[in-house]
C-alpha cells in the first residue's frame, strides 16, 4: 500500500506516529529534525515501510549506507548469530569476527592494513592523525591540504579539514594548519600549482604537508575530481612526500558503478576512507592503509576506539562484504547508473530553463530548479519532496546548498522496473515546479 503521509505539522496530526513524531519534537533539538516526517517501521530491498505497512520507494539509502538493499537477510541473520554467540561488545580484545573481517578488506582492496571505527567522521579523524604523526615523525609541520566545497563530517578535526564555511563558523581559527584549495571538478583546467600559492599564503611550502584530504565527488556539491587532476594530484604527492587521502564514504562501495570512485580516474591514495556502505547498516567505518610505514610511528593504543570492531557490527560488515565479492552488484550499479541518468536527461529537457542536474555520478545525482533571474529554488525543491513522498517516493535534501539540492540515492539493488517507477513519480510530482 503506497500511502499519503497525511501528518499535520501546524498544530496535531492524524496518523497512529503521532505520539513518535511529538515525543521526538519534545525532546530533540530542532536542527536534528531535518527531514520529512515519515516514521520508519521496517525496510526491505528498495523500500521503507511505515507501522500502518504504507510503502515508500527509497531513493535514500539512509543516506548511500544501504547500498546492497534494506534488510539484506544475509546480514540480519549474521547480526543475529552473532548476538545468540553471546559476545556483544568486546573493545580492543582480538575477535574472529574482527579478524575475518580485516583479512576480507585486504583481499577485496588491496589495502594491507585497516583501523576499524564506527563512524565516517571518525576515520576521518583517524586519517588526520596518522598523517599528522607520520609527517612529524620526519619533523614537518604537518600542514593539512583540503577542498573548498568538501563535507568530510561534523566533529572538530573533519569540519575543520571541510571545505564548507558556513559549517566551520563554530570552530577555532585552524588556518595554518587546514589550508583549503579549489576543488579540481570534472573537465575544469587545474594546476597544482595553486597547492604552493595557498600554502605560501599562510607561509608554509609543499615540504610542510602531512596529507591532502579530497573526494572523488563531492557529497555536498557533487562535483566530481576531473581525472588528469587527479592525476596530477597523486604525482604532487609523491614529490612532496605528502600522503593522498581519499574519503570514499560516500562513493565506496558500488555507488558510482565501480567498487570505489577512485577506480575511475586510476589513482591509487595512500589512504582510503570507508563507511556507510561498508557495513551497509550498523556503524562502522575504516582506514585503509596502503603502506604499513605510514603506521608504524603511532604509539601502542593510539589509534583505538570503545566501540571499533564490536562484534555484532562486523558480523553485519562481514556478511554485507560477502555481497561484494563477485562485482556483479557493482556491476548492476553501473547499469542503474546509466538508466538513472537518461531518466534525469529527458526531465531537463522538458524544461531545460527550469531544471538542473546538480551531477550524476552512477546512482547518485543531484537535481534542482531555478528561477527566472538563474537562483537555486529550495522552495521548488521542498514542494517536489512532498509531493513524491505523498506518492510513494521517498527523498533527501541535504543541508547544504541551502536546500536547494534534492539527493537521490536509490539503494543499488533496484531494479529497472522500480527505478522506472521512482522516475515516473518524480517527473510527475515535478511538472508543477518552476
Amino acid at each position: 500500500m503506497k500511502g499519503q503521509v497525511s501528518i499535520r505539522t501546524n498544530g496535531g496530526t492524524d496518523t497512529a506516529d503521532a505520539w513518535v513524531l511529538e515525543t521526538l519534537r519534545r525532546h530533540e533539538p530542532a536542527s536534528m529534525h531535518t527531514q520529512h516526517p515519515v516514521v520508519w517501521h521496517h525496510a526491505r530491498g528498495s523500500h521503507v515501510f511505515d507501522r500502518q505497512g504504507r510503502s515508500w520507494l527509497d531513493w535514500t539509502s539512509g543516506i548511500l549506507t544501504a547500498n546492497a538493499g534494506h534488510g539484506r537477510q544475509e546480514v540480519a541473520g549474521a547480526i543475529g548469530e552473532q548476538a545468540r554467540q553471546g559476545l556483544l561488545h568486546a573493545y580492543m580484545f582480538p575477535t574472529e569476527v574482527r579478524a575475518r573481517v580485516v583479512r576480507a578488506l585486504a583481499e577485496l582492496t588491496g589495502f594491507p592494513q585497516c583501523v576499524l571505527y564506527t563512524t565516517g567522521a571518525e576515520a576521518v579523524e583517524g586519517a588526520l592523525k596518522i598523517s599528522r604523526r607520520y609527517a612529524k615523525a620526519r619533523g614537518r609541520r604537518a600542514v593539512i591540504v583540503t577542498f573548498d566545497g568538501a563535507f568530510h563530517g561534523r566533529t572538530l578535526g573533519a569540519q575543520l579539514a571541510g571545505g564548507l564555511s558556513a559549517q566551520r563558523d563554530w570552530t577555532p581559527d585552524c588556518d595554518d594548519v587546514f589550508v583549503r584549495v579549489p576543488f579540481p571538478a570534472s573537465g575544469e583546467t587545474w594546476d597544482p600549482s595553486t597547492i604552493d600559492a595557498e600554502l605560501h599564503a599562510v607561509g608554509a611550502h609543499s615540504g610542510e604537508v602531512a596529507c591532502v584530504l579530497g573526494e572523488l565527488y563531492q557529497g555536498s556539491t557533487l562535483r566530481r575530481l576531473d581525472s588528469a587532476a587527479a592525476v596530477a594530484l597523486r604525482e604532487w604527492c609523491t614529490r612532496a612526500g605528502a600522503l593522498l587521502v581519499f574519503d570514499e564514504i560516500q562513493s565506496g562501495f558500488g555507488r558510482t558503478g565501480a567498487l570505489f570512485a577512485y577506480e575511475h580516474v586510476g589513482v591509487r591514495p595512500d589512504l582510503l576512507l570507508c563507511a556507510k556502505g561498508l557495513s551497509g547498516s550498523l556503524p562502522v567505518s575504516a582506514v585503509l592503509v596502503g603502506d604499513p610505514r605510514h603506521t608504524e610511528g603511532l604509539r601502542p593504543g593510539e589509534l583505538t576506539s570503545t566501540h571499533s570492531g564490536n562484534p555484532i557490527a562486523l558480523a553485519a560488515t562481514e556478511a554485507n562484504l560477502a555481497l561484494f565479492a563477485d562485482g556483479r552488484l557493482v556491476g548492476h550499479a553501473a547499469e542503474r547508473g546509466r538508466q538513472l541518468v537518461e531518466g534525469l536527461e529527458r526531465w531537463t529537457s522538458q524544461r531545460a530553463e527550469s531544471r538542473r542536474v546538480i551531477g550524476a555520478f552512477g546512482m547518485v545525482a543531484g537535481v534542482a530548479f531555478v528561477t527566472p533571474d538563474g537562483a537555486l529554488d529550495p522552495s521548488a525543491a521542498r514542494r517536489v519532496v512532498t509531493s513524491c513522498v505523498d506518492n510513494g517516493l521517498l527523498l533527501c535534501v541535504p543541508s547544504t546548498m541551502g536546500g536547494a539540492m534534492i539527493k537521490i540515492m536509490p539503494p543499488l539493488t533496484t531494479t529497472e522496473a522500480e527505478l522506472a517507477e521512482g522516475l515516473a513519480i518524480f517527473t510527475e510530482a515535478s511538472g508543477d515546479a518552476r
